[in-house]
C-alpha cells in the first residue's frame, strides 16, 4: 500500500507538470508511441477498412515498398534516442503487423535501441503458427515481449465479424501458444458492433477463461481505419443493451466511463494529451496525434522528433485537439496514466474500491513476472 501511495504521489507531481509545459508550449519526451508498420491485413472486418487500403490504390507493391525498412526504424531510434529516455512503452500494430516478415527484427532494432522501453503487438490472431515461432525468436532476445489478440465474440460471431471462416478457433490456438510460451498480461479487446453488442459478458468469460485481461470498446471512424464514411453505426437500443451489460465492468475505469457515457449519466473529462506525451507513427513515418487523426506534424525522416513536435505547426494542430471528446481506449489510457486526477476522482466515488484495488495488485504482479 505503501508502494502505491508513493507512486501516486509521484504521477501525480508529474501531472502537474506536464500540464504546466503544454500550457507553456514547451514540448515534453514522448511517453508512448503506437507504431502501425503496416496497412496489409488478412482479416475483413465489418468495423474497419484498413484491409482495403492497398487494393484501392490498385498498387499494393508500390505502397509496401514505401513502408519503413527494419533500418529506417533503427535508425529513427537510435537518432532520438536521448529525447526517448521517458518512452514507457511501443505498441506495434498494423493492418496486421506479423504479415511483415522483419517483425523479429523490428522488435530486436526496438529492444536494442531502446532496451528500457516495453514492447508488444497487437494482432488478429489469424496465423496462429507463424505467430508461435516468431514469439520463440523473440523471447530469445527479449523475455518481456507482450501481445494482445482482438476477440470481438465466440465461434461464429467472431468469424462473421473478422470475415474469415475460423477465425475464433485462430485466435484462440494464438492466445493459447502466446501463454504456453510464457508471456504474461495477454490482453484481448472486443469491438462492438450490431453483430455482438449483447454478447460482452459471454466473451469476457472466455477470456478470463485463457487467463487473459479483458476489454469492450465502441467502433472508431478514421481515415487511419479507412472507414470514414462508415455505416455500422449502433442503435440507441444496442447502445442501451451495452450500458446495461458494462454494469458488471464497474471497477474498469475505461468501460465503466463508456457506460455513463452512452446513458449520458458523465461526459469525457479527461484532458488529451495524444500529441503531447503519445503519438502514433503511421508504416511511411508521419507523425500523428493519434489514430483518429491524419493530419501529420512531420516525417521521421525529415529530422530529429523534438524538432518536428516543437514546429508551429505541430502546436497549431493541438490546439484543434484541445477540445476532444473521444472515448478511444488506446488515447484515453494513455492520457489516464498522464493524468491521473480523472482516474483519482472515479475512484474515490466509486462503490467498487476493494475490485479496483485487486486488479490493480493483478497487473503490477504481472508486471514483476
Amino acid at each position: 500500500m505503501f508502494r502505491l501511495f508513493v507512486l501516486s504521489a509521484k504521477s501525480l507531481a508529474s501531472s502537474i507538470s506536464y500540464k504546466l509545459n503544454r500550457t507553456i508550449k514547451r514540448p515534453v519526451k514522448p511517453v508512448f508511441i503506437n507504431f502501425p508498420v503496416t496497412y496489409r491485413c488478412n482479416a475483413k472486418c465489418i468495423m474497419c477498412d484498413i484491409w482495403k487500403k492497398y487494393k484501392k490504390d490498385d498498387n499494393e507493391n508500390k505502397r509496401l515498398s514505401d513502408e519503413l525498412t527494419v533500418e529506417d526504424i533503427a535508425g529513427f531510434l537510435r537518432k532520438n534516442r536521448d529525447f526517448f529516455s521517458d518512452l514507457r512503452s511501443i505498441g506495434f500494430t498494423g493492418g496486421e503487423a506479423f504479415l511483415r516478415k522483419d517483425m523479429v527484427e523490428i522488435i530486436r532494432a526496438g529492444h536494442e535501441e531502446l532496451p528500457w522501453v516495453d514492447i508488444g503487438v497487437q494482432t488478429n490472431g489469424l496465423l496462429p503458427e507463424l505467430i508461435r515461432d516468431k514469439i520463440i525468436e523473440i523471447l530469445k532476445f527479449y523475455p518481456n515481449f507482450k501481445i494482445a489478440v482482438s476477440l470481438d465474440g465466440i465461434g461464429s460471431t467472431h468469424d462473421e465479424i473478422r470475415g474469415i471462416d475460423g477465425a475464433y478457433e485462430k485466435a484462440v490456438r494464438t492466445i493459447e501458444y502466446a501463454a504456453e510460451l510464457g508471456i504474461t498480461g495477454i490482453t484481448c479487446g472486443m469491438t462492438l458492433t450490431s453483430k455482438n453488442f449483447d454478447k460482452i459478458k459471454e466473451v469476457s468469460e472466455k477470456v478470463e477463461s485463457l487467463g487473459c485481461e479483458f476489454s469492450c470498446f465502441l467502433p472508431e471512424s478514421s481515415e487511419y481505419f479507412g472507414n470514414l464514411n462508415n455505416k455500422n453505426q449502433l442503435t440507441k437500443k444496442e447502445l442501451d443493451i451495452i450500458a446495461e451489460e458494462l454494469k458488471d465492468f464497474g471497477y474498469h475505469y475505461f468501460m465503466d466511463n463508456l457506460r455513463t457515457q452512452i446513458t449520458g449519466e458523465s461526459r469525457r473529462t479527461l484532458p488529451c494529451y495524444s500529441g503531447y506525451t503519445s503519438y502514433v507513427i503511421n508504416p511511411y513515418g508521419e507523425i500523428l496525434p493519434c489514430i483518429l487523426i491524419e493530419e501529420s506534424f512531420g516525417n521521421i525522416k525529415d529530422g530529429f522528433f523534438k524538432d518536428i513536435i516543437n514546429s508551429d505547426k505541430a502546436w497549431g494542430l493541438r490546439k484543434k485537439l484541445e477540445k476532444c471528446k473521444c472515448w478511444c481506449e488506446c488515447e484515453v489510457s494513455s492520457s489516464a496514466i498522464i493524468s491521473p486526477f480523472d482516474v483519482a476522482k472515479w475512484f474515490l466515488m466509486n462503490k467498487n474500491k476493494k475490485e479496483i484495488l485487486k486488479t490493480l495488485n493483478k497487473k503490477i504482479l504481472l508486471k514483476r513476472l
